[in-house]
């Protein structure tokens, strides 16, 4: 009796892990799909140059990210009083600034990598996703990705670098500059940002040279 009770138990345990698991799974698709193209253009960071660089990585920056909850909190009250062609204009230059920021910084490989941690649950039906970016002979730097679930598709919403949050970031410097200078101003500080780092990573690629 008591081998059938405990046999029992075990079994509603195992079939109740995939379910508990499923979620966690699907919300580091686009974590993982990231990740991995940073590795990826990491590697090849000298012969695909900057340019390479952004080409990789932008189709997936833009797949991988909910753009329009990134600018709605990036842009706080502010949001609301822009017309429609201002809001894209917007997410349009954030995406462009955020492949921009990562085909300038992961421009070279000393044999890093993402490594999951751990997941927990957040309110609204997010999820809080940590990784650890490591490299040989080098601390390991914490990554936590915020992600939310729109219309069946997992998407980052945030991410966290040694506790230092880039949306959080984004919404006091990018609210500052609307507050003392207006819409137009920021938009012109972002295409300069986007600009710089063309022009500062603007050596060319070393052909067959491998990654």
């Amino acid at each position: 009796m008591i081998f059938k009770l405990i046999l029992g138990l075990w079994l509603v345990c195992l079939a109740s892990f995939p379910a508990w698991a499923e979620p966690v799974d699907e919300a580091r698709k686009p974590v993982d799909k990231l990740n991995e193209t940073l590795i990826q253009a990491m590697k090849g960071a000298d012969k695909l140059g900057y340019q390479g660089r952004y080409k990789l990585i932008g189709p997936v920056v833009r797949d991988t990210f909910e753009f329009e909850a990134v600018s709605q909190i990036a842009l706080g009250s502010h949001w609301k009083k822009l017309e429609k062609a201002q809001k894209t204009a917007f997410m349009e230059k954030l995406i462009d600034l955020s492949v921009a920021t990562y085909a300038a910084q992961f421009n070279g490989y000393g044999g890093e990598s993402f490594v999951f941690d751990s997941s927990q649950d957040l309110k609204n039906g997010k999820l809080l996703l940590r990784y650890n970016f490591t490299a040989p002979k080098e601390k390991p730097i914490k990554f936590e990705y915020i992600v939310g679930e729109l219309n069946g598709q997992w998407q980052i919403i945030n991410i966290i670098v040694d506790g230092i949050s880039d949306l959080a970031l984004k919404k006091a410097q990018y609210t500052s500059v609307i507050d003392r200078e207006g819409f137009d101003s920021l938009l012109n500080k972002l295409s300069q940002k986007i600009t710089d780092y063309s022009h500062n990573n603007a050596a060319p690629a070393k052909p067959g040279k491998p990654g």
